[in-house]
């Protein structure tokens, strides 16, 4: 796979991450397992007055951080109303401190771009669109529930440029029952006459619960075979490189300097803060996850109780898990410049031995300031990361010094 070092100015510039997640859809998409339901004015307004409430709340733990992006998610944000989307980002930028010129990005669904939105949008200060085509196939899109036409997104970014947004996304998807090779060239294709900056491509996975995942779990559809998924996903590497694209992340391509800074907050695991149903936060030590239901984060607000499902401080232990988890996905994986001095000595501690048997086995390189995946293992990141957990759980235990002896420290110059 194609794979580049992302800018340094992308790392410094992933700071502190806001995340707003709006759980309305006009249909759900039969792979979809994130919160989200029908839009009514109902559930609109409760939902609105709810994320006030959690707003307010949430201020006190954001004192003292000033957000370097703000991102939209869902759901569908683009199903707020120009009135609606308005409503939210005064009582945002009442409360928190959003630095001028951050990365303002929201997800938008290709039918529900309209030019009041857009205008709406720009007044806020959004500067990135994120849109989630996922195929240009038409009957994959019927398939996988999407309810706009392959066509669809080329007029939705041409009226985006119109508008002035420079700074666009699309969302990819591969592996999923019917899916073929043949197919996914039209759809990359297709993406790259688009001339997005940013390209997201997922592999299926079917989760239980929803109508798609739960076909392939009873045995009703097929998925495509693991060396077929491999095979679209190294393809895709290929065709995209010479228009200028690279990996920066498993799933995450970008030509140069457009690096999401949002998505790289989450795997640089800096601070973040979350607010609606099934959002999830990391401030100051506390790792947090909201209630998934809208109905049930909201009555927790209403009643003025706290609208979290889960909360954690975090220890050693679960800091060292998540730099390698999160950071290995990286195409330059953990570089121990971005992390303080107890995080690294944390890392070092328990995966030390381990870092170092999968350098000796291949399954990581050395870098300048730390260790990657190599590029020809980058769809099998997720294995090679087990791999490491399972033998810095069995080094822990491992009475040989020579197993024990070495750090990744020792891997830079």
């Amino acid at each position: 796979m194609s794979a580049a070092p992302f800018s340094r100015d992308a790392r410094n510039e992933a700071r502190a991450g806001l995340y707003v997640h709006v759980p309305f859809c006009a249909t759900r998409c039969s792979y979809c397992d994130f919160s989200s339901g029908a839009l009514s004015a109902a559930a609109l307004e409760r939902y609105l007055a709810a994320l006030e409430r959690e707003i307010a709340r949430r201020a006190p733990q954001a004192a003292g951080l000033e957000f370097h992006s703000v991102f939209f998610g869902g759901g569908t944000p683009s199903a707020l109303s120009a009135r609606h989307f308005e409503r939210v980002w005064r009582a945002l930028s009442a409360r928190f401190a959003i630095k001028r010129g951050a990365e303002i990005t929201l997800e938008a669904n290709p039918e529900s771009v309209r030019p009041a939105l857009l205008d709406a949008w720009a007044r806020a200060g959004v500067n990135r669109l994120s849109f989630g085509a996922q195929s240009f196939v038409p009957e994959e899109l019927a398939a996988l529930g999407r309810i706009h036409s392959a066509a669809r997104p080329a007029e939705a970014m041409a009226l985006a440029r119109a508008h002035g947004f420079l700074r666009l996304s699309l969302d990819l998807m591969f592996g999923f029952p019917g899916h073929t090779l043949e197919h996914w060239r039209r759809t990359v294709d297709a993406a790259l006459a688009l001339e997005p900056g940013h390209l997201s491509a997922y592999c299926f996975i079917p989760e239980p619960g929803t109508p798609l995942g739960a076909a392939v779990l009873r045995g009703e559809q097929a998925l495509p075979r693991g060396d077929e998924q491999a095979e679209c996903y190294e393809a895709l590497a290929r065709w995209i490189a010479p228009g200028g694209y690279a990996a920066y992340e498993t799933s995450n391509f970008c030509r140069p300097g457009e690096e999401a800074r949002h998505n790289l907050v989450y795997w640089l695991r800096r601070p973040y803060l979350g607010l609606g149903p099934s959002a999830h936060g990391l401030v100051h030590g506390v790792r947090y996850g909201n209630h998934y239901a809208l109905e049930r984060w909201a009555a927790a607000l209403e009643a003025g109780a706290p609208c979290e499902a889960e909360r954690e401080e975090e220890s050693d232990r679960t800091i060292a898990l998540e730099v390698v988890m999160l950071g290995l996905r990286l195409s330059d994986g953990i570089d121990r410049r971005d992390y303080d001095a107890r995080t690294w000595r944390a890392v070092e501690g328990r995966y030390g031995a381990a870092l170092d048997l999968a350098l000796a086995a291949g399954r990581l390189e050395p870098t300048a300031h730390g260790v990657r995946i190599p590029g020809r293992f980058a769809f099998v990141a997720d294995d090679v990361i087990a791999w490491i957990e399972a033998r810095a759980d069995r080094a822990r235990w491992a009475p040989d010094p020579a197993v024990r002896g070495l750090t990744v420290a020792a891997t830079a110059p």
